[in-house]
Formats: C-alpha cells, structure tokens, sequence
C-alpha cells in the first residue's frame, strides 16, 4: 500500500494534463498493462481506481472527454433511490444508500446532504401510510449493517409545518409530508476525482481516445488499437484483461454475447434537465414531485442557495448516442407539472438558464416500461476474454468495481491481488473537512469573496488549497469570469494544470459547471474570456481559440434550441 504522505505529493505534480499528452501515449505503447478499461465515465473510473488500489497496472481510455457521456448529465445526486422501493428493489436501495453514506464521509467536500420533501396530496398516488413505510424502509437499508450511517432519519411534518417549510408548494389537498435525506453531487466532477484517484497510484489514464479494433492472439482479447482523435494517429495498448465500461455503447463495442445475453443489451432511454434561478421556481429544499401527465415520479433539486434543478424525464431513445438534448416536448413535460406544484413558480422559457440531456445504460428487460426497468448492473465475460459492467446507478460505482473484481478474483488472473471486504472504501486523496478548510482559509486574508470560497471548497477539496496558493502568486487570479456568477480565472487554471483538458467545452460542461450556472444567453461572453485564458496556457493561435469558442457555443445553441 503507497504511503498516503506520498499520494498527498503526487496530487499536484502536474504529470497528468493536456501538456503530457504525448508522455501519456508513449507510456500506453511501452507497457504491458494488468487492466485496461475501455470507457471513462463513472462505471470505468470506478473500476480503474479499484484495480490502482489492488497494485495492478492500469490504464483507461475514453472516446470522448471523462464523463462527458452518462456520469455528466445525472440528476447530480449521490441517493439511495427511493422510488426504485415500490418496484421492489430492495437490493438496489441498500447497495446504493450504503455507498452514499460511504462517500458522504470520505469525500464530504463534494457529496453535500439536503432534505427531501415527500408531499401526501388527497388525489395523490401515496398516502400518508405508503410515505412513512417508504422513508422508514429507506433509512434501514441504509443504516442497517453498515458502518456509515445516513445524514439524518426521516421525519414527518404536518399540512401546516409543510407550509412553513415550503411556502410556494400545493396546499390544496395537502395532508402533510416527510422530510428525508439524500445529497448533492456534480457527478462530473466526482468521476474525474475517482479516476485521479487512480492516476495518483499509477494508473495511466487519456481522453479523446477511441478504440478502433481489438489484437487478438488464438481468439482471445490482448489488447485494443486506438485512434488519438486530437492527432489522428494511431497506436497499441496491450493488457491482460480487457474490461468494457462503456456505458449505452456497450452494443456497438461488443463482438459477441453469450448465449444467455439479449440482443441488444442496452435499452437506452433520455432523461433531461432544465435549470432556473431559485427565486423563480420558489422552492425552498429538494421535492419529490408526480407527473401530471403520466404520474411518474421526478424532482424540483436545489442546487447551491441560487439556482434548481427540475427533472428527469425517461423516455426511449434510438438517436446519435453522443448527442442527446432536450426538445420541446420533454420541456413542457416537466414545466407543466412544476406549475401544478408550485402555483406561483415563473417558469417560462425566457427564465431558463441551461438544459441538458444524458441517457442511461438501461439493461434490456421485456414487457417493462422505461421508469419500470431495473438499474441493476450486470457483469460477464465474453468467449473472447473481454470482460464487460453495464447498468448500474452513479452512486453505486464503487460497489460495482469491487463486484467486478469477485468475477476477475474466480478467474485466477492476478493470484496475488488478495481480497479484504470492501477495502476501497477508503477516504480520497483530494478529501477535506470542512473546519480544516475554513480554518485555512481565514489564515490565507486574500480577500476571496465567502461564496467563491464555498465554491472552490466543494468542488475541490484540497484542489481549493491550491487554488488559493495561485491565487496568493497572483491576485488577478481571484477575478470572476463573468460577474453574475462565482468562477474565477484560478478556478480554471487549476483545471487546465492539474487535469486533462484538451477543449473549452471539457471546461464548461464536465471540470466545471460553468454549462449549467451561466445563462445561455450570456455565456459567449464567458467562452471568450475562458478561450483567452486556455490560449495563453496552451498557445493557441486566434483560429485555434475561435474555433474552441464556436464548438462550445454550437454545442450551447442545440442544449436550448427547443426555446427558439
């Protein structure tokens, strides 16, 4: 086991970023790897940092920027999955639950607990009976047996103290409600600082890397060839196992299934997002919510004290995998419900700051519709050797790893890889508590405004010390990028060093979420002046910035094109 005052040093060396890339690549070409994960969205990351952890050689590709598929477009909540309890998945709920207590406590920067509000209506679907079941149910298979327990039990609260606490909610046939707990997460970010976590301990990982083809030797799997999208150019990495973490591409990277797989295996569906201010939806905490069109079950989310989220939608999906957004239908389809809700909300489509869409890697199960089908992963190995995860939920990514490795285990591939139950739930490298923050940061006296701070501080953890080094080397630093909102130029250096980021896009929609906060209208303004910034880092001439700038900005213009 690497000494953690040695990981602590290798946080901040800078050996993994857009600068050494070529580095990077040379490496993937000389070794012989243990592991090599195809796929670097949660699921992937998950499993590169689980082998890392077991002193396997490691290494991770993905065709697209980290996450930038499933595992950036979430509800962005790490939560046990309370509506998955009426289809009956017990299993799921506790898998799920127990993992977010876990991250909860070992990276508390970044998993934040916020109350959930679970209204009775009189012509609602749950009664007062169903919803104290439900949340007592909740908080046991969360609690039950495991070391690290939920934020705080349920608690119900009557029509008059539901008023209290959510002023601009339904009162018409209100009979009360709970009050759980489940917390806040950028699933972007949670995915780039679990696969750092496997860098930290050798692993080699490199984005805008797709896999072409596979190297085999008497039918079995050694190794894959890619393509370098930001060069075309091609190279080999070979391994010992080969391992598909691709998410809703699982189909299109399989050769072969077994026998008792369907084809196809991944029943993709869409679920979007709108974003708004606080102050125009009105609401005060996190609200489970019912459809008035099909009485599925989605959430009004606050995310920070200015803005909420409202989603998800679950329909089918059969379109361009990589590109999946919002239309006009899946808009009006959670607006319409939220004015129900919230009779006062100011929800046109002139207020809406950002929208996006992601799609989840739905395991196929016939005669079930979208919402109903189960978020269970599953785990097999091909005839060929390939060794493939799919399904699954965001928060469960750690478990799913450590289930992976009990298939590897029976194998006998790496004998001397041992098992100790659950010993990657251990606290991340980058994790800080929030006293030890506070504390530095009133020593530091550079003048950041409290919110900014906050800011840095959750997203970052430790990363916010060394914001705040850069910033005390140059206070220009500390400058916001655009002034309605609280990303400042320190914020992205620190991305731009300390992580892989080839495109203006991979710092607007997965290091940050500068995509969601900034409002679509103003946001060429901001494109500009984080263009100038990632120009000066990288040298990049005047074309090169401008086309940066129009990628990201066309990208913009589809994410709410249903507006106009």
């Amino acid at each position: 086991m690497i000494n953690m005052e040695v990981l602590d040093k290798k946080l901040f060396d800078q050996s993994w970023n857009f600068k050494n890339r070529d580095k990077i690549i040379h490496k993937f070409k000389e070794t012989n790897y243990d592991i090599l994960v195809i796929g670097a969205g949660i699921t992937g990351a998950g499993v590169a940092r689980e082998a890392s952890m077991r002193g396997l050689k490691v290494a991770c590709v993905d065709m697209q920027d980290f996450g930038a598929g499933t595992s950036s477009r979430s509800s962005k909540l790490a939560h046990g999955g309370i509506r998955y309890l009426a289809h009956g998945d017990m299993d799921l709920v506790r898998e799920s639950s127990t993992e977010r207590n876990w991250m909860r406590a070992h990276i508390p920067h970044l998993i934040r607990p916020i109350p959930f509000l679970f209204v009775a209506l009189e012509s609602g679907k749950y009664k007062k009976r169903d919803i104290v079941g439900a949340c007592k149910i909740y908080d046991f298979l969360s609690d039950d047996k495991s070391e690290f327990k939920n934020y705080k039990k349920y608690k119900w609260y009557s029509p008059e103290e539901i008023f209290e606490m959510e002023p601009e909610f339904i009162r018409e046939g209100n009979k009360g409600g709970a009050v759980y707990y489940d917390n806040n997460v950028d699933d972007a970010r949670l995915t780039i600082e679990v696969l750092k976590e496997a860098v930290i301990r050798g692993a080699d990982a490199l984005n805008y890397c797709k896999v072409i083809g596979f190297i085999k030797d008497n039918g079995k799997i050694i190794g894959i060839k890619c393509n370098d999208l930001e060069k075309d150019s091609n190279f080999e990495i070979r391994a010992t196992l080969i391992i598909n973490a691709t998410g809703v591409w699982t189909d299109q990277l399989l050769e072969n299934y077994p026998d008792d797989i369907p084809k196809p295996l991944i029943r993709p569906t869409k679920g979007v997002h709108l974003q708004f201010k606080r102050k125009d939806v009105k609401n005060k905490m996190a609200t489970i919510i019912r459809s008035i069109t099909d009485d599925r079950a989605f959430f009004v989310l606050p995310r920070n004290e200015k803005f909420t989220i409202i989603g998800t939608t679950d329909t089918d999906y059969k379109e361009d995998l990589a590109n999946p957004f919002c239309d006009k239908e899946d808009a009006d389809y959670l607006i319409e419900s939220v004015k129900h809700y919230f009779p006062k909300v100011e929800l046109d489509y002139d207020k809406i700051i950002s929208a996006y869409a992601g799609l989840r890697p739905l395991i196929m199960q016939k005669g079930k519709s979208e919402s109903e089908i189960s978020r269970k992963h599953i785990i097999f190995f091909s005839g060929d050797g390939l060794l493939t995860i799919t399904g699954g939920k965001l928060t469960a990514w750690r478990s799913m790893a450590d289930d992976l490795f009990k298939k590897v285990e029976e194998r006998e591939l790496f004998p001397d890889i041992g098992r100790k139950k659950e010993f990657s739930k251990q606290k991340f490298i980058i994790s800080l508590e929030k006293e030890e923050w506070l504390d530095i940061f009133d020593k530091s006296k550079i003048g950041l405004e409290s919110d900014i701070a906050e800011l840095i501080y959750q997203q970052y953890g430790k990363g916010a010390i060394k914001i705040l080094e850069m910033i005390k080397d140059d206070d220009s630093l500390k400058e916001k990028i655009i002034k309605d909102n609280d990303f400042i130029r320190a914020e992205i250096l620190y991305c731009l060093r300390y992580e892989p980021t080839p495109h203006l896009i991979d710092v607007f929609c997965r290091r940050t979420e500068m995509s969601l906060w900034i409002d679509h209208k103003i946001t060429l303004k901001a494109a500009r002046k984080v263009a100038e910034i990632m120009a000066d880092e990288y040298s990049w001439n005047e074309n090169k910035k401008n086309q940066e700038i129009e990628l990201y900005m066309d990208y913009i213009k589809k994410t709410v094109s249903f507006i106009t």
